[in-house]
């Protein structure tokens, strides 16, 4: 194979700009831009949604919406975005509710909790609306071979 496939190159920059968003977004709240939001799960958007998506609506342009990797991928793409508000989301309120009852400096012993692993209905959409506009981008911007 001669080329990154393009499917990769949409997955990869939706899953950038996805996790430059968490880094930056503080600066709309008058805060500093926190680079290690960049290596954290969870948060506004969901970039795993967004770069499955990405790959998704890439095979969708390039192999057909009636092809076998769109099909592939749009199972995969499911599957995340269901993984990320069903079972991650969870976490997030076990982990709300573990922070409300146990002192800190109890929890302090165990390690530390982050504040978010998964996501709300809200994140996964917008990580669907980046993958929509970094897919088009990708398919407009790059020609196809």
């Amino acid at each position: 194979m001669d080329t990154i496939p393009f499917a990769f190159i949409a997955a990869a920059i939706a899953m950038i700009l996805g996790q430059s968003w968490k880094v930056l977004s503080p600066i709309f709240h008058g805060k500093a831009p926190n680079p290690a939001a960049f290596l954290q799960s969870g948060g506004m958007p969901s970039s795993h949604t967004a770069a499955t998506a990405a790959m998704t609506l890439t095979c969708g342009f390039r192999d057909g919406f009636g092809s076998t990797t769109f099909a592939v991928a749009s199972v995969l793409t499911a599957v995340v975005a269901h993984d990320a508000v069903k079972v991650r989301g969870s976490i997030n309120t076990i982990i709300r509710i573990l922070k409300a009852t146990i002192p800190e400096n109890e929890l302090s012993k165990q390690g530390s909790l982050p504040d978010t692993v998964g996501h709300s209905v809200l994140e996964v959409t917008f990580g669907f609306l980046l993958a929509g506009a970094v897919a088009a981008g990708c398919q407009y911007l790059l020609p196809a071979a």
